[in-house]
């Protein structure tokens, strides 16, 4: 979604309304590329924030109060503290069509009063302090800049050394302002003959796209705002360029854009907003006014920090699981390591009891022993008795050392099945109840640590996924190994139909039917089995159907480990719930 300049000068003049003249109460920085600011005007207190993210750059009012995201004080924090807080925003200026707003901020000194009570003169009055907020909202070139009153800049959320010919954003460096767009047209002035123009000027090239021609002539349009003022005109967001065309329209509709009153608006699908614009948008079918431009770009950006913000957090709980399952292998691998060792224990004592049965054959010095076509070798510094004894003694040790490593070799390939069926799973996990689940689970079985202590552990366990087929019966899914274990050992019937991927981690499927199930119903759990388990993007997979009663769970081993008997198996088609025609979910009945 563009922040384009249109949508920064919706945000400018909100902010001449709003701010202007507030004092500065509060600046922090909400995470290390955003900041957020408190300030008091006309008797109410306004949230600003601000972010530098390449992914959702932007600047607008909020209504929560912004809190700190960085934990350790930066320079940036320091100077923000030092120049901005407690001063007043004297004014709000926009480069004309460009994505960049600069807040002039000037800070009185404080009063003081000299020894006899009595106010001091001017000379011993420090001066008034002034310096600039830049906010340069322009997509992966975003920055956030503050520059004092001889235009050096102080600090910036992204420090850009010199290299090449790239601007230079460092302390102490002058700031020179992003280059001007010199080369392209005013579109506040855009006339019916400056399209018409465009003909010319793309002759013989083979893009003939009349949004694109106009992006590229005309200077701070984006993609959304050519869209918009060729619906306006013609009915359709697209056209190709050609003679036939409406000019005059599409002028009027493009400089209506910039030069009649804001009316901001968001798009919806799903419920979700998905795009917003300083207009009534036309282009989209379900479009709703908004009160002001913050209002529609907090909403907007909600969902997709949301989005975000799940993303990040099932990222960030797979690399740690990751992790725990690299370690667990290496311990794997070492533990198989010792066990091949176990063949070799068989060779020592076989040894040993050879040269104890052919000692009357051996000689001093004798270095090997032929038995059965196989050569034993002697140590011919010692004894033949010594020889066995020290194949004897060996083969103890070494018997001593392996004890417990087939067992303990079952306990490491279990937790890394475990850990198979949870990654596979969290994959899947689309919110933010089913992320948390999850994490709670593996803190619980003690494969990661909360991060913040034991507080994080007391988040949800969330419950199984529950449908209903297309011939009304239930079917449970579990979406961790811990909702797996309780699909199928607490709310599985023993006639109830179970269903798993063969051979794969994934959920645990169960279709609750009091006798013969419905083959359509099979499909569909089927269906559903394979989509939640490491088989979800292939054409097809195979999928274990048995009664519950043949189900049992493997003694001391992790949650959802299980094994099964008087299974038959039938390929399934991954399909997602959402997919399945009739299959519908049903309220929660707990």
């Amino acid at each position: 979604m563009n922040f384009d300049a249109l949508t920064l000068a919706a945000v400018a003049d909100e902010l001449r309304r709003t701010i202007v003249g507030g004092r500065i109460q509060r600046v922090l920085l909400t995470s290390p590329l955003s900041i957020g600011m408190e300030v008091y005007h006309a008797g109410k207190r306004w949230q600003l924030a601000a972010s530098a993210d390449p992914r959702n750059a932007r600047l607008h009012l909020i209504t929560a109060k912004p809190t700190r995201g960085v934990e350790r004080e930066t320079p940036l924090s320091l100077l923000l503290r030092k120049y901005v807080r407690n001063g007043i925003v004297s004014t709000i200026e926009q480069p004309p069509l460009e994505r960049v707003l600069v807040l002039s901020i000037i800070k009185h000194p404080p009063v003081r009063k000299d020894d006899g009570g009595a106010e001091p003169d001017d000379d011993d009055v420090d001066a008034e302090q002034r310096c600039e907020l830049v906010f340069e909202v322009m997509g992966q070139r975003s920055n956030i800049i503050l520059v004092d009153d001889d235009n050096l800049i102080l600090d910036a959320v992204k420090r850009i050394p010199a290299e090449g010919n790239r601007r230079t954003i460092m302390p102490r460096e002058v700031y020179v302002a992003p280059p001007r767009q010199l080369d392209r047209r005013d579109p506040r002035t855009v006339t019916a003959n400056g399209i018409a123009v465009l003909l010319q000027e793309t002759a013989g090239q083979t893009e003939r796209d009349l949004g694109k021609a106009i992006i590229g002539a005309y200077a701070g349009v984006s993609p959304q705002q050519a869209r918009e003022a060729i619906m306006r005109a013609t009915g359709q967001p697209k056209a190709e360029l050609s003679p036939t065309l409406p000019f005059e329209a599409i002028a009027a509709a493009l400089r209506g854009l910039w030069t009649e009153p804001f009316a901001p608006s968001l798009a919806y699908a799903d419920d979700q907003p998905t795009a917003f614009a300083p207009y009534l948008m036309t282009q989209y079918p379900h479009v709703q006014p908004v009160s002001s431009i913050s209002a529609a770009l907090e909403a907007f950006y909600a969902s997709s920090d949301q989005i975000t913000a799940h993303a990040q957090r099932r990222e960030a709980l797979r690399q740690r699981l990751l992790d725990v399952r690299e370690r667990l292998q290496r311990q794997h691998d070492a533990l198989s390591r010792e066990l091949e060792r176990a063949a070799a224990l068989d060779r020592l004592r076989w040894e040993g009891e050879m040269i104890f049965g052919y000692l009357h054959t051996l000689e001093p010095g004798q270095t090997t022993l032929q038995v059965e076509g196989e050569t034993i070798k002697l140590d011919p510094h010692k004894t033949p008795v010594e020889n066995a004894q020290a194949r004897f003694r060996e083969y103890d040790k070494a018997k001593g050392a392996l004890a417990g490593v087939p067992e303990r070799l079952a306990a490491a390939d279990g937790q890394l099945r475990y850990l198979d069926e949870t990654l596979t799973l969290l994959d899947l996990a689309d919110s933010y109840e089913a992320i948390a689940a999850i994490e709670r689970e593996v803190q619980e079985q003690g494969l990661v640590k909360p991060s913040g202590g034991k507080a994080q552990m007391r988040g949800p366990r969330g419950a199984p996924l529950r449908l209903q087929s297309s011939d009304g019966l239930a079917i449970l899914v579990g979406r961790s190994a811990g909702q797996n274990d309780e699909v199928t050992f607490r709310l599985a019937r023993p006639d109830d139909l179970w269903l798993h991927v063969r051979d794969m981690p994934g959920a645990h499927v169960v279709v609750q039917a009091a006798g013969d199930v419905p083959q359509r119903t099979v499909d569909e759990a089927a269906g559903l089995a394979a989509h939640f388990s490491a088989a979800r993007n292939s054409t097809s997979a195979e999928v274990i159907v048995t009664q519950r009663r043949h189900v049992r769970k493997i003694p001391g081993g992790p949650p959802g480990l299980v094994s099964f008997r008087n299974e038959h198996t039938i390929r399934a088609v991954p399909v997602a719930p959402a997919a399945l025609q009739g299959v519908t979910q049903p309220p929660d009945p707990r």
